[in-house]
């Protein structure tokens, strides 16, 4: 396949693109890739971050994506900034053919070294390099085919909410709760926006779980896309605080998929932050494996921590 003669670390998700959509999966990750290589040099692009963004030494088109060749491989991928923190910078490394690591990290410190970053970002088959020092899981993506999901099990309800104010209210009051007691894992989340809830909760996207005879948090559901993988995405998801630990969210999940999800061979997908330990459980409780990790890679190994820390 061509995207993988010129791009090998797309290998993994190549084979995962072909399980997932037959032979248009590759398809999905080549076209994907043509997408993310047309925003080289776009000032279009590079603007949706230099217009918010100031920092010495920095030009507008720095923040375009680059297509790098050198002798030892070649990569594509552009400067990102962890949770619009422009004090966590990293570059998301989208593809490359390096066959060293090592060649990889001093490729990307050179040419983004205007921009002082510690780490990159790969996109990886599961655990594929747990062990080498200096990788730090971001996030891991969960997917599965609504039909094939853990059955309901009838503990809840999921129902449009009268107003969007009390999701609102769900969201912010369990996002709070979150900066108070796990501020590593906060540092790293933030609430879905207001305007988008509205959106949603007008397009029937938003709904109360309802459990026990209480309203107990609150399930965002709508189209979506992580990369080249689309489905139906988990937009929000919060419980309150006096209902968790309960596995009402991973009731939620199982409930959405097989009582409200329009075609029962869509995929739910969504990401789940390293630090977030109970909502990865709750998506391997609901059968939605995990299939794909965002890693970061120190640049250098005497570079403490990670952006996401």
């Amino acid at each position: 396949m061509r995207v993988v003669e010129q791009w090998p670390s797309l290998a993994d998700q190549v084979r995962l693109a072909h399980e997932l959509f037959g032979p248009d999966g590759p398809r999905k990750v080549g076209r994907w890739v043509d997408e993310q290589a047309c925003l080289v040099g776009d000032s279009d692009f590079a603007r949706t971050f230099s217009d918010h963004i100031r920092l010495p030494g920095i030009q507008p088109l720095d923040y375009a994506h680059r297509h790098i060749r050198t002798a030892s491989g070649n990569l594509l991928g552009g400067i990102r900034f962890y949770a619009r923190n422009t004090a966590r910078p990293f570059v998301d490394v989208l593809a490359h053919s390096f066959d060293d690591l090592d060649a990889l990290t001093g490729c990307v410190r050179a040419e983004w070294s205007n921009f002082n970053v510690g780490f990159l970002r790969l996109r990886t088959k599961p655990h594929l390099l747990a062990d080498r020092p200096g990788v730090i899981l971001d996030n891991s993506i969960h997917l599965a085919r609504c039909h094939d999901m853990a059955p309901a099990d009838d503990r809840v309800a999921l129902d449009r909410f009268d107003t969007i104010e009390r999701a609102l209210r769900l969201v912010a009051d369990r996002y709070a709760h979150v900066a108070e007691t796990n501020p590593v894992l906060s540092n790293n989340l933030s609430p879905a926006p207001p305007e988008d809830l509205h959106r949603w909760h007008e397009h029937d996207q938003v709904w109360a779980i309802r459990g026990a005879g209480h309203i107990v948090g609150a399930l965002a559901v709508a189209p979506g896309a992580i990369g080249w993988v689309t489905g139906q995405e988990i937009m929000e998801e919060v419980v309150s605080v006096a209902y968790t630990g309960q596995r009402y969210a991973t009731s939620a999940q199982c409930a959405w998929a097989h009582r409200w999800a329009a075609d029962a061979a869509d995929l739910l997908i969504g990401t789940v932050d390293r630090h977030n330990h109970a909502s990865r459980a709750a998506a391997v409780r609901a059968g939605r494996p995990r299939v794909l990790d965002d890693i970061f890679v120190a640049l250098d190994s005497s570079t403490p921590g990670a952006p996401v820390t």
